[in-house]
């Protein structure tokens, strides 16, 4: 039900934005979709999973510029490793996932070799690793980025440039992931995935390979994420290492937390909390950071099992 009500209002919101006179809130809301994708993602590591990971930023830049690069190269007329460039989001976001998928798979498959802080640690390490090679990439402008404003949101036949309409595509990506996790996190694998996460011991001993469960779930997760940061860059159209520093991931986690562990609508109320807590606190003040602080340990002394374990009572998950 809660999951119904956050996709309705999403839905409804950019009409409402307008109706109140405040149509450049829809790039604000179109974030939302976009990070609450992102969240979503982690949130199936961190909270079915028990996989803290710091390192998810990595999957969002190697996403950005995947598809960043194929743009760049289909404005400047040149190839990518001998392949044209293209703006076509249709062929840009299936190969950030993919791209997110093998790299999900490298950085998983070691960093899974170690649990707790070490792999907390790991994760970052990787992310780090990632950022400053991406900073490194002066043909696209290395520490300061490069532009894509002359780039079309192509979708398909879709010409998505208007951003209600570039809202949508968004929120029909976001609502279908909804639907298709939910069905993962209550299937058998779902299950299996839970168990590692509370005692894989226990799933160790009833002859369940925990190590490629938690495997597979990272893969998927690192390769929606890669989506998410193809679609970011795609609303951006700017291209820049600012997608895969560690900070995003640590805002990731916030969302994540923010929303409720283990409920994968909380992603999302995450993400809406923390950038409608953001434009209240710029709207008011230029000390705005500090505000948002304020209103984050106010959110976490209030609902310690975040924003959706608030709504929906103790004990009880949207799951």
């Amino acid at each position: 039900m809660l999951t119904a009500v956050v996709l309705a209002s999403l839905a409804v919101a950019p009409a409402w934005v307008q109706a109140v006179d405040r149509a450049y809130l829809v790039t604000m809301l179109t974030r939302i979709v976009i990070f609450g994708l992102a969240a979503m993602s982690l949130d199936l590591v961190v909270g079915y999973g028990g996989m803290v990971s710091l390192g998810h930023a990595a999957f969002f830049g190697a996403g950005a510029y995947t598809a960043g690069a194929l743009t760049y190269h289909s404005l400047d007329g040149s190839t990518l490793l001998g392949v044209p460039g293209t703006q076509q989001a249709l062929v840009t976001w299936p190969a950030a996932a993919v791209l997110g998928a093998l790299l999900g798979a490298m950085i998983g498959g070691l960093c899974l070799r170690t649990t707790g802080v070490y792999f907390i640690m790991a994760t970052l390490a990787f992310n780090q690793m990632v950022y400053f090679l991406f900073n490194a990439l002066e043909v696209y402008g290395g520490d300061d980025g490069v532009g894509l404003f002359a780039a079309g949101r192509s979708i398909g036949p879709l010409d998505a440039s208007d951003d209600v309409t570039y809202f949508y595509v968004c929120f029909a990506v976001l609502a279908a992931f909804v639907v298709v996790l939910n069905l993962m996190v209550r299937s058998p694998f779902g299950r299996v995935l839970r168990g590692c996460r509370d005692n894989p011991a226990r799933m160790a001993a009833l002859g369940f390979h925990t190590y490629r469960y938690r495997l597979v779930a990272f893969i998927i997760s690192a390769s929606i994420s890669s989506l998410a940061g193809a679609m970011a860059v795609t609303e951006s159209q700017f291209l820049s290492p600012s997608f895969a520093e560690w900070t995003e991931s640590g805002e990731l986690l916030v969302m994540v937390i923010l929303g409720g562990l283990g409920s994968l609508v909380g992603g999302i109320v995450g993400a809406a909390a923390l950038f409608v807590l953001e434009e209240f606190a710029i709207d008011i003040t230029d000390n705005w950071q500090f505000f948002v602080g304020v209103g984050l340990l106010a959110v976490v002394l209030a609902a310690p099992r975040g924003l959706t374990g608030l709504v929906l009572g103790r004990g009880r998950r949207n799951v």
